[in-house]
């Protein structure tokens, strides 16, 4: 099957409106013309026609965004007509474009009241596919609409977050979650902000009832019948393995919400499908409808280990297209390396260049939609590309490092461990070893948007492990990209995050505005994009203090310092200060302001 691709033949429907939603008539399931489109701007709820044998059940189809909500009864979903022709009646509600779970858990909650009150029904089934199923959480248990919903269905959706929405916060490679098509909605579908917020909150709360989950997990990432070799399941093909069995989208263990009902095991033989293939009617239908006829339907599946640990292990580092200073360094003791490589165009060309910038032949054995990987041999040399990549390096060395969240309270404590599998001593690994990161405040507790907030932070030695304590920091989600490096040695990576604050209090206040957590840029940099000339634009307020400016990169190594010497001017040019950089991107501290990013041509 594949989705259309052609011009879009609009279909007439009647729109009716709500408070928060329109409401939208559709035709019978094999009246529906397969190039419609309904609204994609506004949250609406479109009702499947009655069928006329109508058993007086209502199950509500949710997407958690608002475009690609119209996928369940369009492009060959075969969900409007499987529930017509057994005498469900069909309603699809459509949320926002990607608010997280907490707008849109608020607004499916607003429309199981106006749903329940139009068919005159006490509850409904929920069917929620991906992010959906975190909104029926959160309609049922936060928004108290529990009592309203019969069972809820959760087809692939990532309880406990997926790796691919935690690289989307670095500004630098969001991109690679645009791939996906859905360009938003991540904050709240971090492997972190899941773990740190989204379970206790839900998973503790009073209403909660897990037994009224059913939840459909599939294991066939690349597998999937739907598209061939679609952007989003190459990036996942990349980004998930560190998660386990995936479908693409979501890792298997991520679906497992504590206390409900598992249709199928890790790599069941009946779920090597993808995460487009799990929310088709065609696919999860006949064990939907299983659960309905039967409210007593057991499978017998049970798990015991949860994802509450927050520990993340690495064996790569990352580099970036866009940093010429980003070599391709091999372990000491290392011969071999090989560089799985996401791009921004699904064709790419690359070249390798040494030192000295002469080419060097390369041998791309793999060339996927979007991916390639590339086989390295030899040390210090720099990748090129026509479009924007990140190269995951990886190694055959057993040099790891780890990340974890070793305290649960407000300001948690960070722990990084840097090893070898093959020698337990690890003093002289680490005797040299630095351990950064940079800093970025992405949002809210309640995942309402930030202006990126960038620290860079180093983490202090005790011991044979490495620490950073969060007590200094505001309240909010804090997105990490962290690096160990011991020179001419080895360098790891890992993308991750934390969260700041009490949780509770957190998402009392959903929605407001909250000006105070945009700071005021007291420094900016003019142009952002610098060539051969560049000029600090520094507040008044500032000008009574000489300036101690830092340039790091962007893995927050630091490069040079400088002293600006202050006049009544609030324009200073410092271009003759960056001239010696690389090009690629860079982060200016300036004392104790603001920090800035900028690149360099």
């Amino acid at each position: 099957m594949k989705l259309k691709s052609t011009l879009i033949a609009l279909f007439s429907c009647a729109l009716l409106f709500s408070q928060s939603f329109l409401e939208v008539q559709l035709p019978k399931p094999d009246k529906l013309n397969p190039f419609f489109v309904g609204p994609l701007l506004k949250s609406t709820i479109h009702y499947g026609v009655t069928p006329p044998n109508y058993n007086g059940k209502v199950i509500l189809f949710n997407h958690g965004y608002i475009d690609l909500n119209q996928t369940q009864f369009l492009f060959d979903n075969s969900f409007y007509q499987d529930t017509y022709n057994e005498g469900y009646q069909a309603v699809f509600v459509a949320t926002t474009r990607g608010e997280g779970i907490w707008v849109n858990g608020k607004l499916l909650a607003e429309s199981i009241d106006i749903v329940t009150e139009k068919y005159n029904v006490s509850q409904v089934y929920l069917v929620g596919h991906s992010n959906g199923g975190k909104a029926s959480e959160a309609a049922m248990f936060q928004y108290n609409k529990n009592d309203k919903v019969t069972k809820a269905f959760a087809l692939g959706t990532p309880f406990w977050g997926t790796y691919l929405a935690d690289i989307s916060q670095m500004p630098w490679l969001n991109w690679a979650w645009k791939l996906t098509g859905l360009n938003e909605g991540a904050r709240t579908s971090t492997t972190y902000y899941c773990r740190n917020v989204v379970r206790p909150i839900l998973d503790n709360h009073p209403n909660n009832q897990p037994e009224k989950f059913v939840v459909l997990g599939a294991s066939g990432f690349y597998k999937g019948s739907t598209i061939a070799a679609p952007a989003f399941l190459v990036t996942g093909g990349i980004l998930l393995p560190i998660q386990g069995v995936n479908d693409g989208v979501a890792p298997y263990k991520s679906t497992l919400r504590p206390g409900a009902e598992y249709v199928f095991r890790k790599n069941d033989s009946r779920a090597i499908f993808d995460h487009l293939d799990v929310g088709l009617g065609q696919f999860s239908w006949p064990y939907v409808k299983s659960y309905i006829n039967n409210r007593t339907h057991k499978s017998n599946i049970s798990f015991t280990n949860q994802n509450t640990t927050s520990k993340i292990v690495s064996n790569y580092y990352i580099l970036h297209s866009e940093n010429e200073y980003d070599r391709v360094l091999l372990d000491k003791n290392s011969t071999y390396a090989v560089a799985e490589i996401l791009h921004e165009n699904p064709n790419a060309t690359f070249r390798a260049f040494d030192k000295n910038r002469n080419s060097i032949p390369i041998d791309e054995n793999t060339i996927e939609n979007h991916k390639t990987v590339i086989p390295i041999s030899e040390n210090n040399i720099g990748l090129k590309s026509d479009t924007k990549f990140a190269a995951f390096i990886r190694q055959k060395s057993d040099i790891k490092m780890s990340l974890e969240q070793i305290s649960n309270d407000n300001h948690p404590l960070l722990k990084v461990d840097v090893y070898s599998e093959n020698d337990h001593t690890n003093e002289k690994l680490i005797r040299n070893t630095k351990v950064r990161a940079v800093l970025i405040k992405t949002s809210r507790i309640d995942g309402t948007p930030t202006q990126n907030e960038t620290k860079v932070v180093m983490f202090d030695k005790k011991g044979s492990s490495f620490y950073f304590n969060t007590t200094n920091l505001e309240d909010g989600v804090y997105s990490l990209f962290l690096n160990a490096e011991n020179t001419h040695n080895f360098r790891r990576s890992i993308i991750s995050g934390f969260v700041v604050g009490d949780i509770k209090n957190g998402i009392s206040s959903i929605g407001e505005l909250n000006t105070n957590s945009i700071p005021e840029d007291l420094i900016k940099i003019v142009p952002n994009s610098i060539q051969d000339r560049a000029s600090l634009i520094i507040q008044r307020k500032v000008l009574k203090n000489d300036l101690s400016i830092t340039i790091y990169d962007i893995t927050g190594r630091h490069i040079k310092d400088f002293t600006i010497q202050m006049t009544t001017s609030n324009n200073t040019d410092i271009s003759s200060y960056l001239q010696s950089l690389n090009p690629g991107m860079y982060l200016l501290k300036a004392n104790d302001y603001n920090t800035i990013k900028f690149v360099k041509k």
